[in-house]
């Protein structure tokens, strides 16, 4: 059934009187795109929300609200694309800790996404936390599990390491890809270096894995020492 002039459409769009075309009309189509996601109709809630930024491209509350929906429907790529668009026009303004508040949101829906954690972790540098930054890519790593994604941990692992370098656990763990990546040099190379540095359970965790790498009578007498807190 048409309809009539000035009529409401899907609580969204009315009729003018002239000729039928339709006007946009951006509070009722936020009011019927809250109510979709209320009722648990995502992808209907995702149609409204995008009409709105086809008037309004670059509204970062939008984009926002939008980008859950997204994640929740299966649709991972363009839900980061929504995440990052929001906070980097954040970002842009200075309010950089609300970016960050974005991408741990996105982190919940998206923990697989590696950009996710490159750009999470260059925002904590840009505020001064070189620790959390580095915290941030130790965490994303570990959402990258198996063989496939191993080159991407790796990635982040180096990235955390040109961040802080005595950042224990995240050469650890590189040392540890590495080794399972067929790069036994560098694993060896990374936890001499850190044998040179550490002490008390941390040496001795390095020292064990040295020994198992390489198990000589020379890093078993050295694990052995370490056990006693010598070096």
């Amino acid at each position: 059934m048409d309809a009539g002039p000035g009529r409401q459409l899907d609580g969204c769009e009315r009729v003018s009187w002239f000729g039928g075309a339709t006007v946009y009309d951006r509070g009722h189509t936020l009011e019927a795109a809250a109510r979709a996601r209320r009722r648990g109709r995502r992808r209907k809630a995702v149609e409204l929300y995008r009409r709105v930024l086809a008037v309004e491209p670059g509204n970062t509350d939008i984009e926002r609200r939008v980008a859950p929906l997204l994640a929740e429907t299966k649709r991972p790529d363009e839900a980061w694309k929504a995440y990052r668009h929001a906070a980097d026009a954040l970002a842009r303004k200075g309010f950089v800790d609300q970016a960050i508040g974005i991408y741990r949101e996105a982190a919940g829906y998206l923990p697989g996404k590696v950009e996710l954690w490159q750009a999470l972790s260059e925002l904590e540098v840009e505020r001064g936390r070189k620790r959390d930054a580095v915290t941030t890519l130790l965490e994303g790593r570990r959402h990258l599990r198996g063989r496939k994604r191993r080159r991407e941990a790796i990635a982040l692992l180096e990235r955390g390491r040109r961040i802080d370098a005595r950042h224990f656990e995240t050469s650890f763990e590189l040392a540890g890809l590495l080794r399972r990546d067929g790069m036994r040099y560098r694993a060896r190379r990374l936890l001499f270096e850190l044998a040179g540095w550490t002490s008390g359970a941390e040496l001795r965790r390095v020292r064990l894995r040295l020994l198992r790498m390489q198990p000589t009578p020379v890093s078993a007498w050295r694990w052995l020492r370490s056990l006693f807190g010598r070096r």
